[in-house]
C-alpha cells in the first residue's frame, strides 16, 4: 500500500514539474523557452506551471482508481518539483524532459528513494494545464526491501481544473479521498519517502 502511496504522490506531483504547454520565461535572459512545435529538451526552469486552483486528479493503476485533489498556487508552483520534492534534486538526480513536436512533454526521471529502492519512470503529459492534463507513465522500482515494491507499473493520471481552491486550502495542499490534507510544500526537503 505505501508503494501506491509513493506512486500517486509522484504522480501528482509529477503535475506539479510540468503545466500548460505555453513557454515559460527565462527573467535572466529574456529568452522564452522553444516553442510547442519543436522537439527540444526542458530545463527544470523551462517546465510552464498549472493554473492556480483546485484540481481533481484520477490516477489509475493495476486497474484501481484513486482520486485526489490538489490546490495550486504560483508558489507552491515554483516551490515544488517531480515526486513533490523541493527543486533541490534530493531523490531524482537524474531528471530529463523534452518538449515534443505536438506540444507533450516527454520525462525520464531516476530517483534514490533511499531504503526504499531506486525508482526510474519515463512517461508522456498532454493537456493544456489550464483545464486539464493526462500523464502516462511507467515506473520501475527495485532494491526495496519490500519485495511487492519490486516491480514495473503503469500509471495514468488525469486531471480536471474544478475552480479556485476551497476556503481553509492553499498552495501545496492534497487532499485525500479520506479528507486526510497533505502540505508538500511544508515537509522537509530532505526527506525520503
Amino acid at each position: 500500500m505505501r508503494v501506491l502511496i509513493l506512486a500517486g504522490l509522484a504522480g501528482v506531483a509529477m503535475a506539479s514539474l510540468v503545466a500548460c504547454n505555453k513557454p515559460a520565461s527565462n527573467a535572466a535572459t529574456g529568452q522564452t523557452a522553444a516553442p510547442p512545435g519543436s522537439a527540444s529538451p526542458l530545463s527544470l526552469q523551462d517546465l510552464p506551471h498549472r493554473k492556480a486552483g483546485l484540481w481533481r486528479q484520477t490516477m489509475t493503476m493495476a486497474g484501481v482508481d484513486r482520486t485526489i485533489e490538489a490546490c495550486t498556487d504560483e508558489a507552491s508552483e515554483a516551490k515544488l518539483s517531480l515526486l513533490g520534492q523541493h527543486k533541490s534534486k534530493d531523490l531524482c538526480q537524474s531528471q530529463q524532459f523534452s518538449r515534443n513536436l505536438d506540444g507533450s512533454i516527454s520525462f525520464n526521471v531516476s530517483c534514490d528513494l533511499g531504503a526504499h529502492g531506486k525508482t526510474v519512470s519515463s512517461g508522456v503529459i498532454t493537456g493544456d494545464y489550464n483545464s486539464s492534463y493526462k500523464i502516462e507513465m511507467d515506473s520501475k522500482t527495485t532494491g526495496s526491501p519490500n519485495p511487492q515494491a519490486n516491480t514495473e507499473r503503469k500509471m495514468t493520471i488525469a486531471a480536471t481544473w474544478t475552480g479556485p481552491c476551497a476556503p481553509g486550502q492553499r498552495g501545496g495542499d492534497m487532499i485525500m479521498a479520506n479528507g486526510q490534507k497533505i502540505n508538500l510544500t511544508d515537509r522537509d526537503p530532505g526527506r525520503r519517502y
